[in-house]
């Protein structure tokens, strides 16, 4: 895998909103691609321009040079690795596990080491950025485990994102963990602009002073996407959603239980869970508090 023109033999389990526009870069990138994904209909698209599409993980990972994960948490990576049929049944020794999904330090870290007595390797390398990024080929790439494991990765990570944007941070596990401090700022932040927002609301605050108070704040890096939820109302089609984040939320509390500031925001987002808007975009978080205030 030292050529990073040749062309890979690659499994990706995990066919989703993210995981469908990453699965497609290999793919336009000639790489010969199966894939795999627990409610198969969403292999369709793929499969139409070109992908295989295996029945069970074990099945994907016959034959592959690399198997790349993209799932929702750390039970469900787990189960489509180590599971019946899972990739360690399926898959070739020295084969190269890439897991995008964000599933915590410790669950990458219990991973790898459990994918060694398989004889696997191993790299977390979950991405930032919602569906637009992902689509776009322009997501950020945060990759733990060896070096030259992290190395044999590259050639893929760089369809994701940009170059610039793929960072090897550190040994197994660092990944995750650097996801979970990124996501941790943008909990924080969605909740303190939606704090704000409540807080104008009570005392009347003509819109256009709280927008010029927002842009120019402390806060400001995260409020333009905000801003035009806005103006517009929610997006319909979530790029990264509520339920996703408050996930990520607990994976942080799960590492470091002293984190208060986390913990509210994680209320925040069981709370718009427990209203429907679970699946809203996190973008339209900030707007369901401002919101909630008035009711």
């Amino acid at each position: 895998m030292a050529d990073d023109t040749r062309r890979l033999r690659v499994a990706f389990l995990g066919i989703g909103r993210m995981g469908t526009p990453m699965a497609r870069h290999v793919l336009r990138a000639g790489h010969d691609l199966t894939v795999w994904n627990r409610t198969r209909g969403k292999a369709d698209a793929l499969a139409a321009e070109g992908a295989a599409v295996a029945e069970t993980p074990a099945a994907a990972a016959a034959g592959r040079e690399v198997i790349v994960l993209m799932l929702a948490d750390p039970g469900a990576a787990e189960q489509v690795l180590l599971g019946p049929d899972g990739v360690a049944s399926g898959a070739d020794p020295d084969t190269l596990v890439v897991d995008a999904s964000t599933i915590g330090p410790d669950a990458s870290r219990r991973m790898a080491s459990r994918l060694r007595e398989h004889r696997l390797r191993y790299v977390d390398a979950p991405v930032y950025g919602s569906v637009g990024p992902a689509t776009e080929g322009t997501l950020g790439v945060l990759a733990g485990g060896d070096q030259p494991d992290v190395a044999a990765a590259r050639p893929l990570l760089e369809l994701w994102g940009d170059p610039k944007q793929v960072r090897h941070v550190g040994p197994t596990g660092a990944g995750s963990a650097a996801k979970l401090v990124r996501n941790l700022s943008l909990g924080l932040a969605l909740a303190g602009i939606g704090d704000a927002l409540r807080l104008a609301a009570s005392l009347d605050l003509p819109a256009d002073v709280v927008d010029e108070l927002m842009a120019a704040g402390p806060l400001g890096a995260a409020f333009p996407p905000v801003r035009q939820v806005l103006a517009a109302g929610p997006p319909e089609t979530a790029g990264f959603t509520v339920d996703m984040l408050t996930k990520d939320l607990r994976l942080c509390l799960a590492a470091e239980p002293r984190l208060p500031l986390v913990d509210a925001a994680r209320q925040v987002g069981e709370s718009a869970h427990a209203d429907g808007h679970g699946q809203d975009d996190t973008r339209a978080l900030p707007l369901r508090m401002r919101d909630a205030r008035r009711a």
